[in-house]
Formats: structure tokens, sequence, C-alpha cells
């Protein structure tokens, strides 16, 4: 029993890491699907962009805090375990921006089946690659990190901060240099949508 558990954990830590790998590129079939079929309307199209400006900027929020970890391919998790901003609230929040994003493309494009499969497709994914990211933190924090799961959800947030009490980090800068390719991906992809569309 023990070894079919330390198997399935194994399992799930490398499907994670192979998903964390190539997470770049997994989202391109949904993206051709998008363009082939998608119908946006004023309505989907509004919706879908504010769904993709506030899961921008809340991965821009996140990114002040964490820094350009948060872009490396390698199994790097930084020099200390981020605590602080958007990561005293919810264990993940870059990944809710990006669930903000790639939702809001599947809301632009107007065609339900194809927001069905992107979010189905978007919880399995990372599914796994939390998965691989939290052993990757248990081994290097240990019981910080141990501690700090027990404190933390990992999605959803047990409560929210007061306006006054938000965290703030002192420079965006970074994290907007650090968030240049993601700005590019959507404008880019606005850009399809609307001449395809």
């Amino acid at each position: 029993m023990e070894n079919a558990m330390t198997m399935d954990k194994t399992s799930k830590v490398e499907i994670g890491e192979w998903f964390f790998r190539y997470r770049d590129y997994t989202p391109i079939p949904l993206i051709v699907l998008l363009l082939i079929f998608g119908h946006p309307t004023v309505l989907t199209a509004t919706l879908g962009l504010t769904s993709i400006i506030l899961g921008e900027l809340f991965r821009i929020y996140s990114v002040g805090f964490i820094g350009t970890v948060s872009r490396t391919r390698s199994q790097s998790t930084g020099q200390k375990l981020i605590v602080e901003g958007p990561f005293a609230y919810v264990r993940n929040p870059l990944y809710l921006g990006n669930f903000g994003i790639t939702a809001g493309f599947g809301i632009y494009g107007g065609v339900s089946w194809i927001f069905l499969l992107t979010v189905f497709l978007f919880w399995l994914q990372y599914y796994f690659i939390v998965a691989y990211e939290e052993n990757l933190l248990v081994e290097k924090f240990g019981e910080e990190y141990e501690v700090y799961k027990t404190r933390v959800p990992r999605w959803v947030p047990m409560a929210l901060p007061k306006l006054e009490d938000i965290l703030w980090p002192d420079n965006f800068s970074p994290a907007l240099k650090s968030e240049k390719r993601t700005l590019t991906t959507i404008f880019v992809l606005l850009f399809l949508l609307a001449i395809l569309g």
C-alpha cells in the first residue's frame, strides 16, 4: 500500500514536471481551436477581456513579490519562501492569474465547449504542476513549507485583506519587465481574435 502511494506521488510529480517544462506550449491546441471556431460577441469579448486584464494585473502584483524566479524553466524555487503579499492568502496566486487569463480567452471566443474544455484542461495541467512544485518546495524548505501549507490554502483564500491592509511591492518595474512576454502573447492573441472573429 505504501509503495503504491509512493509510486502514485512519484508519477504525479513526474507528470507535473513535464507539464511545468512545456507549460508555454500546452495552450497552443486550444488557441488554434479558438482561432478556428471562436465567434466573439460584444458581451463575450467584454467579459473575456475583463477576465484577461484582471488575471494579468494579479500576475503582475504577484510577480512583484516573487520576482523573476516565476520565469524559470529549471527547478529553482528561489532562496527564500515567499509568504507575503498575495502569497499570504493563497499558495498559487500566479496560477490564479493564469486562470483568469486563460478562462478570459475561453469566454472571449464565445463558444461554450471551448470555454469548458479550456477550464478542464487548465485544471488538469495545474493539478500536476502544483504537485510537482510542492514536492520541490518541501525538499528545499522542509518544515517551513509544511507549516505554510497548513496556514495558507492552495487556491481559494479563507479571507481577504481590507484595502488598507494590502501589502504592495516596493517597485513594479521588475514585475512588468518579467511579464513582457506574457503581455506580448496576450496582445498578439487579442489582435488575431479581433481580426479572425
